[in-house]
């Protein structure tokens, strides 16, 4: 046995454990926590010239922030955070305040200001709540990265090991650079630490399933890991580029609720980058040069050939059952868009919603008696959590802080002295301004990763990988027409996850399968489809496995996470399954139907 690569392998475990070990807490302890958590109160404004016709200078807008940050200091608010969101606008968000009435009045007396203020909207969020969504959350974390390494360590065996340190390596790195790029911890990007979990894993997943593809071929272990990590590397890179694609349009979008998901999504692909394929390569060369690893059980392979039954079972031959089951779920979710209205949150219709929770359980008709009592009716009321204790309740009007004040101390006279609450409040505009962005944003990342695709590959791919992408991102709106699930602004964060999703999985095959055409020379139809079939099955593992990982972190979060995650997580669960359906029912024959007119002899 080598001593010395075998003794710097281990060194670089133990020094990172230790760092590891030694920091978390510090970090944790100085991660910048989202209103969602700790509870207070955000208010978003729009600044105009005290001039008319006169547009606000930016300087002049700089100083109202200010302004307001000394005003906030005077409240005795801990860290309140002002920005400026585009041009003209300013939000606030200040931890630990509940008295709102109190807020609005010094936050907004025109007294001093440079410029005129009107609200957008406000939302308040209770800190009982928060503390409860942070626990279930961080728990739902827990759960994924136990099951997914679990899964990593049977399936891969001890290739799995290194992988399970490299992505807990990611998570360290993840929450580090978050905290020196003083990072928002919200909800929408914890859940982002959860789902890129399962995503990290998959740069894992497709080095190793080349490794093994070189050894079933025969080849040692050192030449198998050189050349499965070299051939695996274009492909991991390419895939990932198009995921920061969707994440840069998002984070430039400027879509203030969502802005967080797409910092930690592009945040984490680099981080994953530097530990599950660089770091991962590291390792794996110092134990085979160290002649520890010695039998291919390491890498969880036994040598055995594809059973007969799937080598011949071809996705392009049935290239049109496919494209019938594809729409018909298309027909009828159109058949839903054109027949019934979509369940939009307020996010996009405007009005106020409360959601509250009790610290007993609650029936629907009793909620909206109370409510209704009290002289504030709501539009409408959904019971849920675990003990049937929160009650979603949405008003098409917008509410002031004394009916909210009014809402909230009916239940605590009529049912419990318990109570805490989150309130959203959207004027139309702002409904408007968002439902006209959340188009744009999807409109530009489809653009923008088709024409990737294009300079990257060639026309046809980027031809069908859109139409592969777009139809997961419909089919995830096909599935909340159908079954009545409420859209909120993250669903936006959700669609450009699996529309990053659906093109990083066709263009992992898409690459196999230039691999293969420059391995050989086709010259009719028959040949081309036996290579496309090849790629297919060629990268069916790696497909199926990486579906396995991110299903769990989705599950995970739907199942164990903050309920206001619950219908992200569905959306994310939905397109994942029909990404990786597109991706090879869909798009591959759709390769196979524009390239076949190009070669010379059709057979």
């Amino acid at each position: 046995m080598k001593k010395q690569p075998l003794g710097l392998f281990l060194l670089i475990i133990l020094a990172l454990s230790a760092t590891m070990a030694a920091t978390t807490p510090y970090l944790i302890s100085h991660t910048v926590i989202g209103l969602e958590f700790k509870g207070g109160y955000e208010i978003l404004y729009t600044a105009e010239s005290l001039q008319p016709g006169k547009p606000v200078d930016q300087n002049v807008l700089l100083n109202t922030a200010k302004i307001l940050a000394t005003r906030a200091n005077s409240l005795g608010v801990s860290e309140p955070q002002v920005s400026i969101e585009g041009n003209n606008e300013i939000k606030v968000e200040l931890a630990g305040v509940s008295n709102n009435s109190q807020v609005k009045s010094i936050m907004e007396d025109q007294n001093g200001l440079p410029v005129k203020l009107t609200e957008k909207y406000s939302e308040t969020v209770g800190g009982v709540l928060g503390k409860s969504d942070l626990k279930a959350t961080f728990w739902s974390g827990v759960i994924a990265l136990g099951i997914i390494l679990g899964f990593m360590m049977i399936f891969y065996r001890g290739v799995g090991l290194v992988a399970s340190f490299t992505v807990a390596t990611y998570l360290w790195l993840l929450l580090l650079f978050f905290n020196v790029f003083h990072g928002v911890l919200s909800l929408a990007a914890v859940v982002t630490f959860v789902l890129g979990m399962g995503i990290a894993v998959d740069a894992n997943i497709i080095a190793y399933e080349r490794i093994r593809e070189e050894l079933r071929r025969g080849e040692s272990i050192t030449d198998a890991l050189k050349r499965g990590e070299h051939n695996s590397f274009h492909i991991i890179m390419h895939a990932n580029i198009t995921t920061v694609i969707a994440g840069l349009v998002l984070f430039f979008a400027g879509i203030g609720p969502i802005k967080g998901f797409a910092f930690t999504l592009i945040l984490s692909i680099i981080v994953s980058i530097a530990s599950n394929v660089f770091l991962s390569r590291i390792l794996l060369k110092l134990l085979v040069q160290s002649d520890l690893v010695k039998r291919l059980s390491f890498f969880g392979i036994r040598i055995r050939p594809t059973p007969e039954s799937l080598k011949h079972f071809s996705f392009v031959k049935h290239r049109y059952k496919f494209f019938a089951i594809s729409a018909g779920i298309a027909a009828l979710g159109v058949f839903m868009l054109f027949t019934t209205e979509l369940n939009y949150d307020i996010d996009f219709k405007a009005g106020t919603a409360l959601d509250i929770t009790l610290d007993k359980p609650i029936t629907q008709d009793i909620a909206t008696t109370i409510m209704e009592d009290a002289g504030v009716p709501p539009a409408t009321v959904a019971i849920g959590g675990q003990n049937s204790n929160t009650i979603a309740v949405r008003f098409d009007n917008i509410l002031n802080s004394t009916d909210i004040n009014t809402v909230i101390s009916a239940f605590k006279e009529n049912y419990t002295k318990n109570v805490s609450y989150e309130e959203n409040t959207y004027d139309p505009a702002v409904a408007q301004d968002l439902a006209t962005k959340a188009l744009y944003v999807i409109l530009v990342a489809v653009a923008a990763v088709v024409t990737f695709v294009t300079i990257r590959f060639s026309w046809r791919f980027s031809i069908t990988s859109a139409i592969s992408v777009l139809n997961s991102a419909f089919f995830v709106l096909a599935m909340f027409a159908i079954f009545k699930l409420e859209i909120d602004v993250t669903f936006i964060a959700a669609i450009l996850t699996v529309i990053g999703f659906a093109t990083y999985n066709t263009i992992v095959i898409f690459d196999r399968i230039r691999e293969n055409l420059r391995l050989k020379a086709v010259n009719n139809t028959e040949e081309l489809h036996a290579v496309i079939n090849q790629s297919i099955w060629q990268m069916m593992t790696r497909s199926v496995n990486t579906l396995i990982t991110v299903v769990i972190a989705a599950l995970c979060v739907y199942f164990f996470a903050a309920e206001p995650l619950q219908n992200f997580s569905l959306a994310i669960l939905f397109g994942l399954i029909c990404g990786t359906y597109s991706s090879i029912c869909i798009g591959t024959p759709l390769y196979f139907m524009l390239k076949k007119r190009s070669l010379k002899v059709i057979v």
